[in-house]
């Protein structure tokens, strides 16, 4: 961690999502905003990117709903659906910028916003077992 003396403080980031985001992206925005302190509005453009690839893989989503995950050409060759590689894709990348953004368990702990217990509550009842 950074010594206290040498860190500026920065705006937060605002509460209102952007206009261009859809459903599943403005309900992103808000979650992420509400949890995550230690956002600042120097990273709302990262976030806003974050959303914007969750309305697309939403979009991805349905549209490979109302389609097959294999597909024939006209003389009957069975090929994969070109939307599962790009959900993926746009899984992966969704991903990536949930750990820029410290929003993963991992990122958080190497961040110092998280603390790792020693002990999971399994063994604190074991414990508490073999002391009885």
């Amino acid at each position: 961690m950074p010594d206290l003396e040498s860190t500026h403080a920065v705006a937060p980031v605002t509460e209102s999502a952007p206009a261009q985001l859809g459903e599943a992206g403005a309900e992103m925005f808000r979650r992420i905003v509400a949890g995550a302190a230690w956002l600042a509005e120097t990273d709302k453009p990262t976030l806003e990117l974050l959303c914007e690839k969750v309305d697309r893989r939403e979009a991805m989503k349905a549209q490979l709903a109302r389609s097959e995950l294999v597909l024939f050409t006209d003389k009957m060759y069975a090929y994969p659906n070109p939307l599962v590689g790009m959900l993926s894709t746009i899984e992966t990348e969704i991903a990536k910028l949930f750990s820029a953004l410290g929003l993963t368990p991992t990122d958080r702990t190497r961040m110092g916003l998280a603390e790792v217990k020693a002990r999971n509550a399994f063994e604190d009842f074991l414990t508490k077992q073999a002391t009885r």
